[in-house]
């Protein structure tokens, strides 16, 4: 009986390993894209602003400058 091989037993039937699902970067890409549209319409809100009101924020900064100089 030593040179008959023992029988091997069959494993059960096993459900494939679980594979994770891949993690999509869309949402951050989303939210980048949102922050910088809104970051770019406050610049352009501003430089109309600048544009349409630079001389007199420039006097009041004269102003102001002058009035630090006395302190």
């Amino acid at each position: 009986m030593e040179g008959t091989p023992l029988p091997v037993q069959e494993s059960p039937d096993l459900p494939p390993p679980m594979q994770q699902p891949k993690k999509s970067n869309k949402t951050l890409i989303i939210i980048l894209i949102v922050v910088l549209a809104l970051c770019c319409i406050c610049l352009c809100i501003s430089g109309v602003f600048a544009y349409n009101n630079g001389d007199a924020l420039i006097e009041q900064m004269e102003e102001f400058g002058y009035l630090l100089n006395m302190v």
